[in-house]
């Protein structure tokens, strides 16, 4: 009978130390499954969603007013210029980016161009003094220099009044500028936080 109670009794010594073991092992297991798991479920997240490339720097300029006008003839027709200095206008900027004028033409009567409307150039201006007349205003950008053209079909102005206003943004290289240009100068202030 004491051989029996030994045996029992060192069954339940190795019984207990097999629990304590596997006990432990559990533990040990369920950290390093623990750990696994963290470092292979820790991965870069995705991507959000991209901003317009290159909105960041987006430029424009002051409005301005040409003080005056140089007159020029082109097959028979006069035009005034006026050349703006833009340094942000660089070769850049042409061969990569676009560049869009709006004009102010605030020199009309109200009938013709209403006060606070504002164009994208080139701008056409129809209206009736005398016959039809046909005014047509574009921008030139080259680099460092932005040029307003004004040309009148009938020829009928002999000087352009300074009242006109203008101003250029650059949209750089890289953003969808196609659609850009098809936005109202409004939206368009309002996507880039341009005060107008």
């Amino acid at each position: 009978m004491a051989k029996r109670l030994v045996a029992h009794v060192g069954h339940t010594v190795i019984l207990a130390q097999t629990t304590y073991i596997m006990k432990k092992a559990f533990s040990v297991l369920f950290v390093l499954t623990a750990l696994v798991l963290a470092v292979t479920s820790c991965k870069k997240g995705d991507t959000g969603p991209q901003g317009e490339p290159g909105t960041a720097n987006v430029i424009y300029s002051p409005w301005f007013k040409p003080a005056s006008y140089k007159r020029d003839t082109i097959y028979g027709v006069w035009g005034y210029n006026h050349n703006e200095v833009a340094p942000a206008i660089t070769q850049h900027v042409l061969d990569s980016g676009t560049v869009l004028t709006f004009g102010k033409l605030l020199g009309y009567n109200a009938s013709v161009w209403p006060e606070g409307q504002i164009g994208q150039l080139p701008v056409t201006v129809s209206y009736m003094q005398g016959n039809l007349q046909i005014d047509t205003w574009q921008a030139y950008a080259t680099a460092g220099n932005l040029r307003i053209r004004f040309t009148n079909n009938n020829n009928l102005y002999t000087s352009i009044t300074a009242q006109h206003q203008f101003r250029y943004i650059i949209i750089p290289g890289g953003a969808p500028t196609a659609r850009m240009a098809q936005l109202s100068y409004s939206e368009l202030c309002r996507k880039y936080n341009i005060p107008e």
